[in-house]
Parts: structure tokens; sequence; C-alpha cells
């Protein structure tokens, strides 16, 4: 086989393919073999009808198959060989087949980005400080409360309170979107119950065997529910079972229930470490995301739009499992696929970019997720599922999406070490904003470096 490759752009090659006769001649003579075998004609025995009578039945099928199978066996061939490393299925045109001639066929082909990353290190971050409000640590104790709480079927009253969690039957639709019937629990204390922001408040003060109980409001357009947002919502509501509180007390007693402090002060010192160490976490997720944003900036390069649809769909693909586990039929109520991969395509490149990137530069540095990185990961996701860290791993490999796991291990330890290895800037945000008369009424943000400079300044004159 021959071909020569042409560089189209750097993410599409087009490749021109040339199979010898001889090759595709054998191809033809075994697809006739086979059909000769299998064909029933009348006036001629099972496996011996001629050759000539079949070609002239089914040449353009025949030959259409095996120009096919001479595709495959050649892009296959060339991709084993790793003169060409497609990322999606290639275009094929001009296919050529004639009798005594070599099969001839062009094939443009994506390929993944080749990026020499750059200006990688010391890049400049800036590091908030975690964030615990005395209202957060509340909310943290009144968890404790609900974990505690008793539930108790409700007998002596006629409507709901503002407490309560129902049992409903819920249908209807959302906007434009049908909502299959099924039961939900609805917390009435959470706004954004069952899914639903908006339905716990109009579910309070209704009789306690209410029965096709009519529901009709807007959703917030505010709502953090983002896909709902400003959605029409008309449902039937059927109470099924309505369930009281009984909130014990946040005091000494609730601490030591817990078996995490002997004392509500305790309680609340242990609670505040905890939603510190969170939120740590989350800075440091956020401190990656704008470090591999400004690294992205720093080495423009172009991406095969065919890993921008992957990365597309799969956004798509999560929006509509949310959407589903909120009762909503994306697929029965006309969801409009197309106009959503074309919302979500410009953060789609951006997560391929910052993928290929952070690969790249993991590669670059010799970064390996090791059997043990695997070992752990494998070992936290059967915990989160509830199942054998064996099984899953199996699965994970006959479903081919270890490497999957894998990718992931070594993009976040190259972000790791990108972080290891960059200028972070702790940010005070009381040094941040002066008035307009400190700043001249010109300036009102000023940077850390620029903030410390003049307070130091301001020592000084002192």
């Amino acid at each position: 086989m021959q071909l020569t490759i042409e560089d189209i752009s750097p993410v599409e090659k087009r490749v021109d393919f040339e199979v010898p006769w001889a090759d595709v001649a054998a191809r033809l003579d075994k697809a006739y073999d086979k059909l000769r075998r299998e064909v029933r004609l009348k006036g001629f025995r099972p496996g011996k009808v001629p050759r000539q009578v079949v070609e002239k039945l089914y040449k353009h099928r025949v030959e259409d198959e095996v120009a096919r199978e001479s595709v495959e066996v050649a892009i296959g061939q060339a991709v084993s060989e790793k003169q060409i490393a497609p990322i999606a299925p290639p275009t094929i045109d001009k296919l050529e087949l004639k009798h005594g001639e070599p099969l001839k066929f062009s094939a443009r082909v994506e390929i993944r980005s080749q990026v020499t990353p750059k200006d990688y290190t010391g890049v400049r971050v800036s590091r908030r400080p975690p964030k615990v409000s005395e209202e957060q640590i509340d909310k943290a104790l009144e968890g404790y409360q609900r974990r505690f709480t008793e539930f108790k079927p409700v007998e002596d009253r006629q409507m709901t309170a503002a407490d309560d969690v129902l049992t409903a039957e819920v249908h209807g639709r959302i906007g434009e979107h049908k909502v299959k019937t099924r039961t939900i629990q609805v917390d009435l204390t959470d706004e954004n119950a069952g899914g639903l922001p908006g339905l716990a408040e109009r579910l309070r003060g209704v009789p306690v065997d209410a029965q096709a109980l009519e529901i009709k409001y807007q959703v917030s357009a505010d709502s953090p529910v983002k896909g709902l947002a400003g959605k029409e919502v008309s449902l039937r509501v059927t109470v099924k079972e309505v369930r009281g509180r009984k909130v014990p007390l946040l005091d000494d007693e609730l601490a030591k229930d817990t078996g995490e402090a002997d004392t509500l002060a305790d309680l609340r010192k242990k609670v505040r470490e905890r939603l510190v160490e969170g939120d740590n976490q989350r800075i440091k997720r956020e401190m990656g995301q704008a470090l591999v944003e400004q690294i992205v900036k720093a080495n423009p390069f172009e991406v095969a739009p065919s890993l921008v649809d992957r990365y597309a769909e799969d956004l798509v693909y999560r929006t509509k499992t949310q959407l589903a586990m909120m009762g909503i039929d994306v697929d029965g109520a006309g969801f409009d696929n197309e106009a959503m991969l074309k919302e979500v395509r410009g953060d789609a490149e951006q997560n391929a970019r910052g993928s290929i990137l952070v690969h790249a530069i993991g590669e670059r540095e010799g970064i390996e997720a090791s059997e043990g990185d695997v070992q752990k990961r494998i070992a936290e996701l059967a915990s989160a599922h509830g199942e054998s860290g064996k099984k899953l791993r199996a699965d994970l490999e006959h479903s081919g999406r270890i490497a999957g796991v894998k990718s992931q291990i070594v993009y976040e330890k190259t972000v790791d070490m990108l972080l290891g290895q960059a200028k972070i800037v702790d940010e005070d945000p009381d040094s941040l904003i002066i008035t307009p008369e400190q700043a001249g009424k010109e300036r009102l943000v000023l940077t850390p470096e620029e903030a410390a400079a003049e307070a130091a300044q301001r020592g000084k004159r002192k």
C-alpha cells in the first residue's frame, strides 16, 4: 500500500491511499466465494451458483463492501504503523474502484493538536483566604439537628406545616418539558426540594390529603438551577404521606450524641475547622482552573473540531442527566440538542484546550499515573459508589475506561506540579479596595503588591 500525507492545518491532514489491485482482487474473490455458498437461486444447487451469475446480480453490493473493507484495512494499517493518528473517524472522498487498477481514495483525518508548551512555570496566581462565616457554622450545626431529627406521621392536624416532609406524586410540565408521573419526597424547609425551585413554598399550608392539587408558578430568574430559571411550572400534586419533625435541641447532649465532641462549644470548633478545610480545597480548585486558563492564553494552538464536539456533547449530556434526575422528560419534550451544543461550545473548546495543554506539559515533565495512583483512585470511586474495588477495576478495564482514569490522574498531578511552581499571591480583601480620595479619584483597586507598598510607605510616614 502506498500513501501520501498532506498537511491541511495543524490539526487536519489529507491522506491519499493507493491499495494494489492484487489485494483488492483477493478480497473480491473471497467475497464472491462466500456469497456463492450462501445465495439461493432457482435452477442452481446450493453452493453451485456460477460466479458470473453472482457477479451479474450482486456486483454493486459486493464491490461496495470490498471497497469499504479495503478502506478500513488501509486506514488501520496506517494507524498501526503510526503514520497517522486520527482522533475521529476519517472522512472519505474520491473513492475509485476500477478492475485491474489500484484502489485509490482520499481521507481527511483530524489529529490531536501538537503542542510544545512554554511559559508554564512561575505563573502568577491569586489565592484568596478561606471564608467561613458564623452563618455557615450555624447551618452545619443545624445539619446535626436534622440528622438526629425524628419524623412521625402527622395525625393531629389537617394542613401541612412549614417544616413537614411530604411524599407526593407529581406530573405536569416545566416550560416546554413534560414531567412524567413520579413519586418524590419534598422537604418543605428546602426551597429547592424535589429538584424543583419554588415547589416546597407552594406545598406549605395545603391539606395533608390533597388530591390532584393544581400548582402553577414561574421559577425565579435567579434560580440556582440554571436550566429551570424563568420557566413556567404547571403541576398536579397528590400528597401521599406527611411526616412532622421532632427536632432535638442544639446543646451539649446533642454534641455527645454525635460522638465527635463532649460539648457544643467543642463541636462548633470542629465544624469550623472542617469548613475551613473544605473551602481550602475549593480554593485549590479555583487556583488550578485560573492557572490553566492563563497557560492556555500563553500557548495558542488549534484544536480539532471533532474533539471540541466531543467535549460539547459531554457538557450537554451532563445537563440532560441533571434535568432527567429532576423528572424532566428531555427526550420527549423537544429538547433542542443542537441549540444546547452551540451554547456550550465556547466552554467545550476551552476545556479541550486546557486538557490538551496540561497533558502535553505532563508528558514533557514525565508525569505518569502509577499503579498505586490507579489503585487508590479506584478504591475511592468504589467506596463512593458502594461497590467492590476489584469489580469496578474489571468493569473499567473491560469497557476501556481505565485509560480515562489514568488520564484524569495525570491531569491532576500535572496541575499540582504547576501550582507548586506558580507564583502564588495571597489576597487580602481589605487591602484591595481603597477610597477615591486615596486613589486620586482614578483607580479604586490595587494589586496586593501595590497595596503592601502603600501600607509600608504609610508606616514610614508615621
